[in-house]
């Protein structure tokens, strides 16, 4: 009798109103096994149905009030708690016990003397019937639920199969026949690893058993290769899941495979195509570069032969006794140089551009000063042109914040580019105007005009129109596209128009504006005057042409000026004698500029100026990182190269001031 209660005991909720009878009936069930609440009235049973609820019930008929124990037991089902329960009762009559089995009880025991003696063996034979109706129920309900699931897998296109809460296989959907080509026989239990490819078999033997035993079926997944009938593999996602019973226990595995196949290729495709552009891109980011130092490199090649000979014109330009048809020819060929020297400067600046290594130094410049200094660098040609130039400065807000040499550059193109294709004798118009919180720059002309089909081309880097016209005008047709870029840059913007073919045409740029800068004090005529002091100046060019005018320049303005072809040379002169200024060709015959600076400024902090024909920011950036104070590419500006001697002859001025106070 008790090996029914040996397993786990099972709870037993009895009511009676009779205080020693309840004992009794506690004691005979707990020596059954049972774990026993015991009490006297219905009110205080079903408070503690309500906290908890017992297995069964056994519930005396005749309680302590109106209501019976049948009556106590109808109000549970009322309220949905349903129990097995056991009525005890003293009445002997037959229509009393068909009732209460026809209201649910699930036995009804006489309280007769021995009927505590019976109790037990009721209980049990009730608990009996309760286990093996609610066993019957989930087998039916498991049945129930694998012809589900069988049903549904042979409705999938996936391969499905089920298998034991060990992970041995006992059923295959018929897509798994149809693919595999194996039969059943050849597929149950740990069979079907062998339509696994080899190369995953192994690692998903161990993965997909160690998911089974550890219960984490659920979560699982594998992509693996499944050999079709005809030997091909094709890949599959596996995803297995978990059946469990009433009690939590894993019952059965669940298990489909989804052909993924086109989703793999389609990923390998993919990978290789972006390997396939990585490498491209970078074969390509080496060939930019490769680019870049040909570029550098031809930029230099071309700069410094030019340097000497535009050096030879200023020389030229400053004696007296040079015939006026001469000075002309010098003129002329100095034009042509600093031409020459702007076109190297936008194949460069085009690079700059496209990759993104612009740099402007802003500050407040007026756009006015820039309008004259532009039309005045242009005066000769213009002349040449008999051009008629008409100026109207009618902007009142002209400060802006930008680079001034980009700034000049912009400007430059769009005023070359009308006189250059303006016929003899046709007028530039150059207007400023305000534009909301703007100034817009107009240069128009009465040139040969633009087509409308190629108004919106003209922006784009060596677009000249036509091949006629780059014939007949020359040019590399970089100029607009590099307007345009600095325009961008400095948050503005620039547009065309014209009416079409030899009606002329419009540019204008539109810059935001910015507050006038606060007036400076004006150097006076004396402190120049004082700055006008003869300085030593080393330099150091191993182009001895260049070196040669050079020297023979400086020279004519008063300083005292000595020379170096090497590395070697110059750090010899720098130990033999002091120098007010550094001169410094950056590339050298034993070694570089840098190199020659480094050493120097371990010393002396003597101001020095790198020439180079190198003018990339990087050019420009290792040079003041190596110790140069200023740089200049060549060919040389010498008004520039004036600028900074000057201001080296200031500083030196000033220094000697104050040392005398």
């Amino acid at each position: 009798m008790t090996d029914v209660f040996r397993q786990e005991s099972a709870r037993v909720l009895v009511v009676d109103d009779d205080e020693g009878i309840l004992r009794l009936a506690r004691k005979s069930l707990e020596r059954a096994g049972c774990r026993v609440f015991a009490y006297p009235s219905a009110g205080a049973a079903h408070a503690r149905l309500a906290a908890d609820a017992p297995d069964m019930l056994v519930l005396d008929y005749q309680l302590d009030s109106a209501e019976t124990g049948l009556d106590f037991f109808r109000r549970l089902r009322a309220e949905g708690i349903a129990l097995p329960a056991i009525l005890v009762t003293g009445f002997t009559d037959e229509s009393r016990v068909i009732e209460a089995l026809r209201a649910g009880m699930s036995d009804v025991v006489p309280k007769s003397g021995g009927y505590l003696d019976y109790l037990p063996e009721a209980v049990e034979r009730v608990l009996t019937q309760v286990r093996l109706q609610r066993a019957s129920a989930e087998a039916l309900l498991l049945r129930d639920r694998e012809a589900h699931y069988r049903s549904l897998s042979e409705a999938l296109p996936h391969l499905v199969f089920t298998s034991n809460a060990q992970g041995e296989c006992d059923f295959f959907s018929k897509q798994w026949y149809a693919y595999t080509g194996l039969d059943e026989a050849a597929s149950r239990g740990l069979a079907w690893f062998d339509a696994v490819h080899p190369d995953d078999r192994g690692a998903l033997r161990r993965s997909l058993l160690d998911a089974v035993s550890g219960g984490a079926g659920a979560d699982y997944r594998y992509e693996l290769r499944l050999r079709a009938a005809d030997g091909s593999y094709r890949w599959f996602d596996m995803r297995i899941a978990d059946v469990r019973d009433p009690n939590g226990r894993v019952g059965k595995w669940f298990a489909s495979c989804t052909d993924i196949q086109s989703q793999r290729e389609a990923t390998e495709e993919r990978e290789r195509l972006l390997a396939a552009e990585q490498c491209a891109r970078q074969t390509a980011e080496e060939a930019n570069r490769a680019k870049d130092r040909f570029l550098a490199m031809l930029s230099h090649e071309l700069r410094t032969p030019l340097t000497p000979v535009l050096a030879g014109t200023r020389v030229l330009e400053t004696m007296p006794e040079l015939p006026a048809s001469a000075q002309s020819s010098v003129k002329m060929i100095r034009r042509n140089i600093e031409l020459e020297a702007r076109l190297i400067d936008d194949l460069l600046d085009l690079t700059r551009v496209a990759n993104g290594k612009l740099r402007l130094a802003l500050e407040t410049v007026d756009v006015h000063d820039v309008v004259d200094s532009v039309l005045e660098l242009f005066r000769a040609e213009i002349q040449v042109k008999a051009l008629d130039v008409h100026v109207e400065k009618r902007a009142e807000n002209h400060y802006v914040l930008a680079d001034p040499a980009r700034l000049q550059q912009m400007l430059w193109n769009l005023v070359r580019n009308a006189a250059k294709f303006t016929p003899d004798g046709g007028h530039i118009y150059v207007r400023t105007r305000d534009a909301r919180m703007r100034i817009e720059v107009e240069i128009e002309d009465t040139g040969i005009g633009i087509a409308p089909e190629q108004i919106g081309k003209l922006f784009n880097a060596f677009e000249q129109g036509s091949q006629r016209m780059t014939q007949q005008f020359g040019g590399l047709g970089l100029g607009l596209a590099i307007t345009k870029a600095l325009t961008d840059a400095h948050g503005g913007t620039v547009g065309a128009r014209s009416p079409g073919p030899h009606c002329g045409a419009t540019f204008t740029i539109a810059l935001p504006t910015t507050a006038m800068p606060a007036q400076e004090p004006v150097q006076t005529a004396s402190a120049k005057a004082e700055a006008d002091e003869r300085i030593a100046i080393l330099l150091v060019e191993d182009h001895m042409d260049t070196a040669d005018v050079m020297a023979h320049l400086m020279r004519s303005l008063g300083h005292d000026v000595a020379v170096a072809t090497s590395v070697a040379e110059a750090l010899a002169a720098t130990h033999a004698r002091t120098f007010d200024l550094i001169v410094s060709d950056v590339g050298l015959p034993d070694g570089t500029g840098l190199d020659f600076v480094s050493s120097v400024r371990q010393h002396s902090q003597v101001p020095a100026i790198a020439l180079t024909g190198y003018g990339s920011d990087e050019d420009v950036r290792r040079c003041l990182a190596a110790g140069f104070t200023a740089h200049l590419t060549k060919p040389v500006n010498f008004t520039q190269l004036e600028v900074l001697i000057q201001r080296t002859a200031e500083a030196k001025t000033q220094q000697g001031g104050a040392s005398a106070s």
